[in-house]
């Protein structure tokens, strides 16, 4: 449920995930089989489940009794009470581990066409918690780098970024 106040649209922890983890099977499933895609992000969130333990709420059921990727994953309403900085970490790392099984060409258009799936309103909610895709693009071409010691100087007029250490 979204609530807003003063026009400002607040947007619940589950429905970021859903939409996120929704996106990310569409893109994975364009490069592999759609059963793949489910089985290597189910496996991914068992894995990140020791660090993110609220994961727990993340249920996504067999690909073939839905017609798409959205309607398969269920998000338990738990997740709304998870601080939103502690579901960006786990977006982020589910992303960068996703993209790596990818490799270094796929990884690039992963996250655009990632970007793109999940449209403007939702890349912003989870810019605004702590993802961003422009280090995981630059991830690719610098090689690994740890997101938490840079931070990305964006130039708007010049639509040029770089990134510099916190």
């Amino acid at each position: 449920m979204n609530d807003s106040f003063n026009g400002i649209c607040f947007i619940e922890n589950s429905d970021i995930f859903k939409h996120t983890i929704a996106s990310l099977l569409n893109i994975a499933s364009s490069k592999t089989s759609v059963e793949y895609a489910r089985s290597s992000v189910k496996s991914l969130i068992k894995d990140l489940m020791g660090e993110y333990d609220f994961l727990k709420y993340v249920k996504i059921q067999t690909l073939k009794e839905f017609e798409n990727n959205f309607d398969a994953v269920d998000i338990q309403t738990d997740m709304d009470c998870v601080r939103p900085k502690d579901v960006g970490k786990a977006i982020q790392e589910l992303i960068d581990v996703l993209k790596l099984h990818l490799g270094k060409k796929a990884g690039y258009f992963f996250i655009k066409e990632f970007r793109d799936d999940l449209g403007d309103e939702y890349h912003s909610y989870i810019k605004d918690i702590g993802v961003n895709l422009r280090i995981a693009e630059l991830q690719n071409e610098l090689g690994k780098i740890e997101v938490d010691q840079y931070k990305i100087q964006e130039d708007n007029k010049t639509n040029i970024a770089f990134i510099e250490k916190k």
